[in-house]
């Protein structure tokens, strides 16, 4: 019995998932929205759509990925009686290769059906996502990697985001787009987009201040340790290193805590002994950060600030 305890505890180490206040009021924005279209409201007085960008590495798709799981299945029983599915929230990914057929199939895809190949047209693409979304009861669709529109020629582009709206509009959903600050050049295409889809930004903790060692805080109490590490202890020096080894990038902070815990012996199978966890210092936690980030330069470092690396 003394031993779940250890693998308990290497499972939260592996399932480290921290919703920072920022991404708490984006949630309870979706929830809003959702709310809206349930009402039946939808106008360019209270959007139902958004555009929620941030620099790789904030948590973004993480964020969006497990919205899209806490609101989880129930299902119903349709006319023929069979058991159907809802998903009020879709998580899909725009295609690195963008056409329409890949659109639609991804949609598809998210909806838990297997994509249509073969002689098989555009329109019967759309009005089978269109089927599967009403038939699921879908409430919001969320698209993540619209950066991946950004490379082609803008009359691409603009063909790209009008699938994108129509799709929206014919089914009815709330829409969520999700990309690096650069898709903002895709929500200014059209003064329909301005209008009906607000930016909302999740930004990274640019300073080692109160909010990162809230941040710090909150990691403590989900891995649930009767003796705290003193992640957050400015006295021990760990939110200054963890902040600079990390750049206050959640996607680095968290993958940078996971393999410091795998150097210092947390998940050996003869792992039973806490005070392991003792062993975790400076030069343990540099070594993490080269094994998550490798042999990162000055120069990448300040193109990832500057919103440059996706």
């Amino acid at each position: 019995m003394d031993k779940n305890k250890y693998i308990e505890f290497q499972d939260r180490v592996i399932n480290l998932y921290i919703d920072h206040p920022e991404v708490r009021q984006i949630w309870k924005s979706l929830d809003s929205k959702r709310m809206w279209r349930s009402r039946g409201i939808d106008n360019d007085n209270s959007p139902n759509h958004m555009f929620l960008m941030g620099k790789s590495r904030v948590g973004k798709t993480q964020a969006v990925k497990r919205y899209a799981r806490q609101n989880g299945k129930t299902f119903y029983y349709d006319e023929e009686g069979s058991k159907i599915d809802i998903l009020p929230v879709v998580y899909a990914e725009i295609p690195d290769r963008f056409t329409p057929k890949e659109f639609y199939n991804n949609i598809i895809e998210g909806l838990g059906a297997i994509k249509l190949y073969g002689r098989v047209e555009v329109g019967q693409l759309k009005d089978r996502a269109l089927y599967l979304l009403k038939k699921h009861g879908t409430e919001m669709l969320i698209l993540d990697e619209l950066n991946y529109l950004l490379p082609y020629a803008t009359k691409t582009r603009a063909q790209a985001m009008e699938l994108v709206k129509g799709l929206a509009n014919k089914a009815g959903v709330c829409l969520i787009c999700v990309g690096t600050p650069e898709i903002e050049d895709l929500r200014t295409m059209n003064e329909q987009f301005i209008g009906r889809y607000p930016p909302r930004t999740i930004p990274r903790f640019e300073q080692c201040d109160d909010s990162f060692i809230s941040l710090l805080n909150e990691i403590e109490l989900e891995l649930g340790l009767e003796k705290p590490i003193g992640l957050a202890d400015t006295t021990l020096g760990y939110p200054l290193i963890l902040h600079k080894l990390s750049l206050g990038f959640i996607g680095w902070l968290v993958p940078i805590l996971q393999n410091a815990f795998e150097i210092i012996g947390v998940f050996e199978p003869d792992f039973d002994d806490f005070n392991i966890l003792n062993g975790l210092n400076g030069n343990v936690l540099i070594e993490a950060q080269r094994n998550v980030v490798g042999d990162i330069t000055k120069n990448d470092i300040q193109k990832i600030l500057r919103g440059q690396a996706n």
